[in-house]
Parts: structure tokens; C-alpha cells; sequence
């Protein structure tokens, strides 16, 4: 791995996460504490260390933006998703929560805090994404400030504290494996580990979903204190499924809770868009009741709009949820929102399809807003159906994990849409 960046660099982007100022000496970096139960207290760390462990670094193979690995070692960031909680360090001196050795395959499992080989390749991503401060723990009390400071540690790992939720699997093989073999067997350990703890330990393969919560906390008041008391009345099952999305981690679970928003009203919107469809019909001057040629076009035209299955009448969702859009979003609006959580993701919806459900591109800043509407709908309406439907058959489809990274960017632009449509449906309290 080619590292450009220097050791003062990296020294001073750790202290930004761990909110410490840095001064330099001539054999070591001084952190000093920020808070003022700690203010005199300072951790150290040393020149040559950091040097030997960016060298170490670059020995490893960036797999992706999650994952690192040599011919004998493999190390992959993992989440716990769930209601509970299972894997942490009990004692908080100690890295390590499970460790397995495999004899027949000669691997050795390892799950627990990250190396400083790891931790290091995650401040220079968090780096090329301009937010070395979303790694963080967004909360640090000065008790355990203090202690981490009173056992006076490396301040390597007093990062690997500080980093809140980052979990790490590590495997090591006597012998010479590829990164897709390696890849086969942590999968398969994390998948023995979620099938006997019911406990669900899944991959990270994205670092775009590390960041998201300090994008969108940027832009709001993330400070309680600075909450103002509702203005508005909003429609109680959208919420729940707004706070459902917002509660989990999982871009899948995100991105349909999301759309069930929209959804509400497609039926609503497209009855109201048929009925003026009609209403204007036969109230032009060229339609007549008498002529029959004027009749069968009504019926053919609602017959293209409207079908019967089982007794029922059906309707063309994305023609409902581009309706649905028309109706309650600005365009203008979305994009000024889009462009204060992620500068590049206009432009990556105008250049990018989505490669698990082939939806197209969609150009929010175009002249023509009728096609913007279509566009849009089709790609959220095509993203939905490949994350609903997964038979073996299908092309479009969604593979959990495997796809979240191109999921995960697909999430803001719903999650704007929906919000504005809980608003533009809401009331005045």
C-alpha cells in the first residue's frame, strides 16, 4: 500500500479524533487533554513507533476501503446489528474477544478491537473523505477519559477506545491464501458466530455508511438543548416508518422504510391524477357523450392506466410514485440538500447507474423537469423492486452486504424525498 502522507500527518489527525491538541518535541508527539476534568493530563506518542507502524501499513493490500490484507493475513471491519450488544471487550485492557484456531485449515480467528494497522488505514480513508472526525466516539465522559489517561497508554490504544463501534475480524493462515479465500472463510466464521449467538455479525464493506450519521448531524441541531417544540402535526404511520429507517444500520431496511413513505400515497395521487385525467376529457370541447368513438377513447385510456386482478383494481406503482414526487417535491430543494450532505452525489446520480438493479441515471439539475420526475421514479422504483424480489433467476437483484456499497448512496436522495413529503403532508399544530 503507497502511503504519501508524512508521520505529522498522521500524528495530527489522531489528534483531531480523539479531540486532543498535539504538540511536537523532537523524539515524540504530546497530546493534551480538552476537557477540563483531564486538562493536565497528556498522552504520548512516540515518532519511531508511529513510523514503524505506518511502515508496517504499507505492507498491507487495500482489498477495499474496510478491508486489508497480506498472503497470510486478513483483516475486516465488522458491525453487530441487533438489539443487544454481545461482542465488546470485557475488560477494557484487553483487544481481543474471541480468538479460534482452525487446525485443519491452519487459520487462526480473531475478533476484537482493531490493529494500529488497521486503525491507521481508517483515519487515511477518513482523511479522503475530508471527515477524519467522523470516526469518533460522539461521547467520551472525563471519568473515562481520565482512567484511559491514568494508565498512561500508547496513544494508539487510547484511539482504539476512542473509536466508538469499530470491530474488527481478523484471520491468519500458515500458509499463502488469496484475499477471495480469505474473504470465503471470514464470511463463513461470521455466519457460524450469528447462527449459534443469534447475534448478527456482518461485514462493513462500506466506509461511505461510517460517515453518515455525522453528515446529516452537521446540518441539524444534534444538540439537544437547541430543540425547538413542534410547529406541525405529521401522519403518524409515516413516522414510524421515518424513526424505523433512522434506527438501523442496515441501508436495505433503510431504503424500503424510506420508500414505504412515498408509498402511502401513490394510490391517493394517482386516483386524484386519473380523476382530473377524465374530468378534463370529457369537459374539452371536442368530446362528446353522443359519439361512441369518444366513449371507447375513454375507456381505453382509463384501461391503460387502471387493471383488474382478483376482483381488484391495480395500478402502475412507479406511475403512482412519480406522481407522488410531482406532487410534493422540488427539485431545486433536493438538490441544495443533496449537495450539503455529499458535494458529489448530483453529479454521481447524473453519471452512475445502480449495478444490482440497473436503474439509470438520473441528471437532477436538467431543464426538462418532467423527465427529471421520470427518471427519478425509475431509479427508485427499479432499486425497490431488486431489493424486494430475489429469486435466482432474477438479473436485478440486491445480494445483501455485497451491494450495500452502492445502496448506501442511494439512501440520502430517498431519505430527502421522504422527509419532504412528511412535511409537505403535515399540519399546522
Amino acid at each position: 500500500m503507497e502511503i504519501e502522507n508524512s508521520v505529522n500527518d498522521f500524528a495530527s489527525w489522531i489528534g483531531e479524533i480523539i479531540r486532543c491538541q498535539v504538540e511536537e518535541t523532537d523524539d515524540s508527539f504530546i497530546y493534551g487533554m480538552r476537557s477540563s476534568m483531564a486538562e493536565e493530563a497528556q498522552l504520548t506518542l512516540s515518532k519511531e513507533k508511529l513510523a514503524n507502524e505506518i511502515s508496517k501499513l504499507e505492507g498491507f493490500t487495500p482489498v477495499s476501503e474496510t478491508v486489508i490484507s497480506t498472503d497470510k493475513s486478513y483483516e475486516i471491519l465488522v458491525r453487530e446489528e441487533g438489539p443487544y450488544f454481545r461482542f465488546s471487550p470485557r475488560n477494557r485492557d484487553e483487544d481481543t474477544i474471541l480468538e479460534i484456531e482452525d487446525t485443519e485449515n491452519n487459520l487462526t480467528y480473531s475478533l476484537g478491537r482493531p490493529s494500529n494497522q488497521f486503525i491507521l488505514f481508517l483515519i487515511k480513508n477518513a482523511v479522503a473523505y475530508g471527515e477524519p472526525r467522523a470516526l469518533s466516539r460522539n461521547f467520551m465522559t472525563s471519568s473515562t477519559m481520565r482512567r484511559a489517561i491514568e494508565e498512561q497508554p500508547c496513544v494508539l490504544d487510547y484511539l482504539k477506545k476512542f473509536v466508538a463501534g469499530r470491530m474488527t475480524l481478523k484471520v491468519s493462515s500458515n500458509t499463502r491464501k488469496s484475499s477471495n479465500e480469505f474473504d470465503k472463510f471470514s464470511s463463513a466464521f461470521l455466519f457460524n458466530i450469528t447462527y449459534n449467538t443469534d447475534s448478527a455479525l456482518v461485514q462493513q464493506r462500506d466506509f461511505d455508511e461510517l460517515l453518515r450519521t455525522g453528515r446529516i448531524t452537521r446540518n441539524r441541531r444534534s444538540n439537544i438543548d437547541e430543540i425547538d417544540p413542534p410547529r406541525r402535526t405529521y401522519v403518524p404511520d409515516l413516522i414510524h416508518h421515518y424513526q424505523l429507517a433512522v434506527g438501523t444500520e442496515n441501508p436495505m431496511l433503510e431504503y424500503i422504510s424510506y420508500y414505504h413513505i412515498a408509498e402511502h400515497f401513490f394510490e391517493s395521487v394517482f386516483n386524484e391524477a386519473l380523476v382530473d385525467k377524465v374530468r378534463n376529457k370529457i369537459t374539452h370541447p371536442d368530446f362528446s357523450y353522443k359519439r361512441k368513438k369518444d366513449i371507447s377513447s375513454l375507456i381505453k385510456d382509463i384501461g391503460k392506466s387502471i387493471k383488474m386482478r382478483d376482483e381488484s383494481m391495480t395500478f402502475n406503482e412507479q406511475e403512482g410514485l412519480r406522481l407522488t414526487l410531482q406532487k410534493h417535491l422540488d427539485i431545486n430543494e433536493l438538490i441544495q440538500k443533496l449537495n450539503e450532505y455529499d458535494s458529489g452525489l448530483v453529479e454521481y446520480y447524473k453519471l452512475e447507474s445502480v449495478g444490482f438493479s440497473g436503474a439509470g441515471t438520473v441528471h437532477l439539475e436538467g431543464e426538462d423537469e418532467e423527465l427529471i420526475y421520470k427518471h427519478l421514479a425509475a431509479r427508485i422504483y427499479k432499486n425497490r423492486n431488486s431489493i424486494v424480489h430475489s429469486k435466482e433467476s432474477e438479473k436485478a437483484k440486491y445480494t445483501p452486504f455485497r451491494d450495500d456499497k452502492n445502496l448506501v448512496k442511494e439512501v440520502p436522495l430517498l431519505r430527502f424525498i421522504s422527509e419532504k413529503i412528511i412535511f409537505e403532508t403535515s399540519s399546522v399544530a
